[in-house]
């Protein structure tokens, strides 16, 4: 586990704690999706990994220890755990697009040359060259969400925390937002972490899932594993995939063999050309 939480207690008032007692670990170089409805404590436990926030008990472990809160091991930590907020305007302030890309990196004490080299390689990967001498303020939502993305990778961190990434984009930007992280994470070995309401992306992407529930983790397993419980998606205000409620709809009202944790195109293809071979043998 490159990144752990364990035990964490927090609350932003004497009535509430908005998460309690939770452990969570990610493995490093997978990609991890925490589920989990409005105020169900993702974005708290995001605050915490990236040492924004400290735990009233328990601990944040990277790299097997714990992260200090001094401003050396926080501006440390940031290097190498950076997040990504789900509105974008709470994180960019440069004028323009260049030097808000590269504040990370010119914090960082990084050469000018060097500072000048990533920059141009992250916009030139995120498809945003030409907004470089643009004002920010002036951007569409999803060019703000590519250049905040930028302002992170630029860093080259070991962890990218993403907080309900595909929120505000239209369908092609969801589907080139994650196809990028995707890359991403296979060549530079980088873990995501990432909190979304768009359950039909989670499992394309992602290798593991936790699902919280007031502020306390209530089930975790692969894909395949947690969409084989809807009961329990349910219970907790989430849903299945369009294709897991497809083949749950099938199997309970058409009377067909399906397993409803085929929450994919290709997995239920391979379930319903099997039930076709069966019908025709």
């Amino acid at each position: 586990m490159i990144l752990e939480a364990k035990n964490l207690t927090y609350g932003y008032d004497a009535q509430r704690h908005a998460i309690e007692n939770l452990s969570v670990g990610f493995a490093e170089g997978k990609t991890t999706a925490v589920l989990g409805a409005n105020g169900a404590g993702k974005s708290t436990l995001f605050l915490h990994l990236n040492g924004i926030l400290q735990p009233e008990a328990g601990e944040v472990l990277f790299r097997g220890e714990p992260i200090s809160y001094t401003k050396e091991g926080l501006r440390k930590l940031r290097t190498k755990v950076g997040i990504v907020f789900q509105n974008p305007d709470d994180q960019l302030f440069s004028a323009s697009v260049y030097q808000d890309i590269s504040f990370g990196a010119v914090n960082m004490g990084l050469p000018k040359e060097e500072v000048q080299r990533r920059v141009e390689a992250v916009m030139e990967r995120i498809g945003i060259t030409d907004l470089r001498e643009r004002p920010t303020h002036s951007l569409s939502f999803g060019q703000k969400k590519r250049v905040a993305f930028a302002g992170i990778m630029v860093m080259e961190p070991e962890v990218l925390i993403l907080d309900e990434p595909t929120a505000g984009l239209d369908p092609v930007g969801v589907s080139e937002l994650m196809h990028l992280l995707q890359e991403v994470c296979r060549e530079q070995h980088t873990t995501i972490v990432l909190s979304t309401h768009d359950i039909d992306v989670v499992p394309v992407y992602a290798d593991h899932i936790f699902v919280m529930d007031s502020g306390r983790v209530i089930a975790d397993g692969t894909p395949d594993e947690i969409f084989a419980q809807p009961e329990l998606l349910r219970q907790h205000h989430l849903r299945l995939t369009r294709i897991s409620h497809l083949l749950e709809i099938l199997g309970k009202q058409d009377g067909l063999d399906t397993d409803c944790s085929a929450a994919t195109i290709s997995a239920a293809r391979r379930q319903i050309r099997h039930l076709i071979k069966e019908e025709n043998a």
